[in-house]
């Protein structure tokens, strides 16, 4: 079965961002609005598979997704995610990292452990969303990527 961050409709359909290395997507099912992932191009499972440019690159890729995500949220704090391996909630066998934007009185407003517990049960059982939704949420985040390029250059 082909990995689906490597189907390259699913990527089409939810991506925002990219540079030479990464995608950034709108996640199928957000947590918090503004929930975007940041997937590698090429596929691979852990961070220790990247290759130098892929590793030189994605704090940079990282900051400018977090900018974006920020800026659609209207936030000012963010939680960044890997979950490596089942044991420790990924349910995509492809590298990928949450940015879940945050603000003061989101529903999230409990202790991590209750907060984990709420994400990890929303990859699994959370409304995906349509295909308007989808594509308005996207639209969004190209829109803000477009207006903002002069900063996000400067992150590179």
């Amino acid at each position: 079965m082909e990995c689906i961050f490597c189907n390259k409709e699913t990527i089409e359909s939810e991506k925002f961002y990219e540079d030479e290395h990464y995608y950034a997507i709108y996640n199928l099912r957000p947590f918090l609005p503004g929930h975007s992932l940041v997937v590698p191009k090429r596929h691979v499972e852990d961070m220790t598979g990247l290759n130098q440019g892929e590793r030189e690159d994605l704090v940079s890729f990282l900051n400018r997704v977090i900018f974006i995500a920020l800026k659609f949220a209207e936030a000012d704090s963010y939680d960044l995610i890997l979950q490596q391996g089942e044991i420790a909630g990924r349910s995509i066998a492809h590298l990928h990292f949450h940015i879940i934007p945050r603000k003061e009185g989101d529903k999230v407003n409990q202790s991590k452990k209750e907060w984990l517990y709420e994400f990890n049960k929303n990859e699994f059982y959370g409304r995906n969303l349509t295909e308007s939704e989808m594509s308005t949420a996207v639209n969004k985040a190209k829109s803000i990527a477009k207006v903002y390029d002069s900063e996000l250059r400067a992150l590179m």
